[in-house]
């Protein structure tokens, strides 16, 4: 073999491009053919290698048999592949030794990963499914939040209460436009470390002390509501409720305060005048039956506790009837409001004057013990002076003429029923000893009252 023919068949086993075999000088024939039937055979392989499988095999012998076996079985395994491909992993190969088994357990990976991928799929489904329903969901939320906001916000504009949240960690606050109308102020000369607390009336201690640890200490454990007194921008004190909610946010305790603040100060002003009403007479502005018992109270209280002593008087308008009559009921009661004036001017704020009704009139004026009679005297000397001055009754000038009966506690009584018997009692003396004047009682004075008693169910006594 020579050296061109020992490197053409190198080439061929090596599998690198070779020249055209024609033309080149072979010693041998057989080697020729073999140099031939190699290469075919080479040529045959790569074509193979390529998917080519149509080309006829003309070599003959064995090699040729194996190589139409070969070719058959390589196109059945492109068939199994596309049917693999195609989804059908029942293709199993059993004619190609390892690479059976290789193409076999790559199938069956081939499946478990396409089963593994469809459930993946699912998977993915349902999740996009949740998804796109919490998409739907928050966006349903976001509106609702929406329209929430706007009503709220509605709320907070329309609303007579001012709103406010404090944020108990750091102090911070939010007011709303009203909250800050009701306490005068703008929001240029609101103030950033406002405290309520500092505010407060100094007669509203609970108030104030509440509020006070609410920004001193930053606790407020449960709901409240109060009311108090307030001082706004511009000095005044103003009352309002304030009812304030602890809310908690992620935190064991509460953190923060949302509340409403209303202004009051009118709601107070009508509790104060239907109070007023209650307890005064309407005519006269004097304390009425109710209030003159409390009165009473207080004043039994005093004596007894200061060991000191009140002249307890009852009186009436002598022949207040026959004005009505002939001068008509505005007359009486100009004349009604006169006296409890006069009477008023003539005792001191700390003692009490009351109309119990029609033109009967009481008033408790205290002295020290032992001296009831000389306080007596001189209380009467200048109610009676001041009776000397004519009312203007519009047609006539009117002089005053007034019954009284005095009793003295404790010296006459110590029960305040007791007492208002012993004075009714020296005002039917009073009126006995031919009016306009004072009686003190005195055991005799319940003979005479019982006497006028008498003398007035058989009509011979004149009305009071």
């Amino acid at each position: 073999m020579n050296a061109d023919s020992l490197t053409i068949l190198r080439q061929i086993l090596s599998g690198r491009s070779i020249p055209s075999l024609e033309g080149t000088n072979f010693e041998n024939t057989e080697i020729e053919a073999i140099c031939k039937e190699l290469a075919t055979i080479r040529d045959l392989l790569l074509k193979f290698s390529n998917g080519n499988l149509e080309d006829n095999i003309i070599i003959r012998g064995a090699i040729a048999g194996c190589l139409k076996t070969l070719q058959a079985n390589l196109r059945h395994l492109t068939w199994q592949v596309q049917q693999v491909a195609e989804g059908d992993f029942s293709q199993r190969v059993e004619f190609m030794g390892a690479f059976s088994l290789a193409f076999n357990s790559m199938v069956v990976q081939l499946e478990r990963s396409l089963t593994g991928l469809r459930e993946s799929e699912k998977r993915l489904l349902k999740l996009n499914d949740e998804l796109q329903d919490e998409i739907r969901f928050r966006k349903a939320a976001e509106k609702d939040l929406k329209h929430s906001e706007e009503r709220w916000n509605l709320a907070v504009q329309c609303s007579r209460d001012g709103i406010w949240d404090i944020n108990l960690d750091t102090k911070e606050a939010w007011y709303s436009e009203r909250l800050l109308e009701i306490f005068q102020y703008s929001p240029e000369d609101l103030p950033k470390d406002l405290r309520w607390d500092l505010l407060v009336h100094p007669d509203d201690s609970t108030a104030a002390e509440l509020l006070r640890t609410i920004y001193a200490k930053g606790e407020c454990p449960q709901p409240f509501s109060i009311e108090c007194r307030i001082r706004s921008h511009n000095g005044n004190y103003l009352w309002v409720r304030i009812r304030g909610m602890p809310i908690k946010e992620d935190a064991d305790s509460p953190n923060r305060i949302i509340g409403v603040t209303s202004d009051i100060s009118l709601q107070k002003e009508t509790e104060t005048a239907l109070a007023h009403r209650a307890m005064h007479d309407n005519l006269t502005g004097l304390p009425n039956r109710y209030l003159l018992d409390d009165r009473l109270r207080q004043h039994v209280a005093n004596a007894l506790r200061n060991d000191s002593a009140f002249i307890f008087v009852v009186m009436d308008l002598d022949n207040f009837k026959g004005v009505n009559d002939t001068l008509g009921h505005s007359a009486g009661d100009i004349l009604l409001i006169e006296l409890g004036k006069r009477v008023s001017n003539c005792i001191r704020n700390t003692d009490t004057v009351a109309r119990l009704g029609g033109d009967e009139f009481v008033f408790i004026y205290t002295c020290a013990k032992d001296k009831e009679l000389f306080a007596t005297e001189q209380v009467m000397q200048r109610l009676y002076q001041s009776f000397q001055t004519q009312v203007d009754l519009g047609e006539v000038m009117y002089t005053i003429h007034s019954s009284m009966g005095v009793s003295f506690f404790p010296k006459h009584a110590t029960e305040i029923a007791s007492l208002f018997e012993c004075a009714d009692e020296a005002l039917y003396l009073a009126k006995e000893r031919g009016k306009n004047t004072f009686a003190i009682w005195e055991p005799a004075a319940k003979d005479v009252a019982e006497k006028v008693n008498l003398e007035t169910k058989s009509g011979i006594r004149p009305t009071r």
